[in-house]
């Protein structure tokens, strides 16, 4: 089983207690009123105070977000998946490359990605003409660019993880007994290596998230979004509370059995080394 009613309500106890301690605390430090109220939150668009219930708005945004979030994910994951097999078909020489290169792109600030691309739009608009959309407005919610950038993080590290463990992988028994009995590296490579990674991913996955949520803030307040983490940063009292239960939740559902699956792996691996 991989989620523990119990255990992940007691962490959700903890994670409740720690965002309504830092919801009250410009009450407690600056004497701000954080009462909950009809309108809930107010904030500055364009130099002019708008205010907007939370309700039923924040569903939109959250779904908003989310969307480009699993959706990045996806891309990162199935990106970084291909790249893998392509790679490990390349002489052993241009592994090592391709290695040091997901080192340099992982050391590389997010933001510095960020306005990198915005200088390749700008470029290719100069040359082609082709405008690519990559500013938000309330009306009219962008998607590409958002989900272009905020998949490249997890492309990076998840192409790395992959590859690592594909290495692993390839000194295991079973391969050279494949190997052994005339089977070509492709075959071995595609019907059982990238199942055993796929497995052994799943244990990186609480990590990843955690990356993303936190380029997910960065890309919003970029590309002025209309998403969850911009309102996040907007709001306090009792709607900073809801918004950050509204993130905090179905995450913390996630790593949850995301710790009970690698917890259940390891299990499995210390039974297996002991018999």
């Amino acid at each position: 089983m991989y989620f523990s009613i119990n255990s992940y309500l007691r962490r959700l106890r903890s994670t409740i207690l720690g965002i309504l301690i830092i919801s009250i605390l410009p009450a407690v430090l600056f004497g701000i009123n954080t009462q909950l109220s009809e309108q809930v939150y107010v904030y500055s668009l364009k130099g002019l105070s708008v205010t907007r219930n939370i309700f039923p708005e924040i569903y939109s945004q959250f779904f908003y977000s989310m969307t480009i979030f699993f959706t990045a994910l996806l891309i990162g994951l199935l990106a970084s998946l291909t790249l893998t097999f392509i790679t490990t078909m390349l002489p052993r020489f241009l592994q090592r490359i391709i290695y040091g290169l997901l080192t340099l792109f992982e050391s590389l600030p997010d933001l510095f990605i960020v306005v990198l691309l915005q200088v390749c739009i700008v470029a290719l608009y100069k040359k082609t003409g082709l405008l690519i959309p990559f500013y938000n407005d309330y009306n009219n919610p962008i998607y590409l660019l958002p989900i272009l950038v905020l998949s490249i993080v997890p492309t990076i590290q998840l192409f790395k993880i992959t590859l690592l463990l594909m290495r692993e992988e390839q000194h295991k028994p079973y391969v050279t007994v494949a190997r052994a009995m005339g089977l070509g590296r492709f075959y071995i490579t595609l019907k059982h290596v990238f199942r055993n990674i796929l497995t052994s991913l799943l244990q990186y996955s609480k990590t990843i998230f955690v990356f993303m949520l936190s380029n997910l803030f960065i890309v919003e307040y970029v590309y002025n979004l209309n998403g969850i983490m911009s309102l996040l940063m907007i709001t306090r009292g009792a709607a900073f509370l809801v918004t950050a239960l509204f993130i905090a939740v179905p995450f913390s559902i996630l790593f949850e059995i995301a710790d009970n699956y690698n917890a259940s792996v390891n299990k499995q691996q210390k039974e297996k080394n002991v018999a």
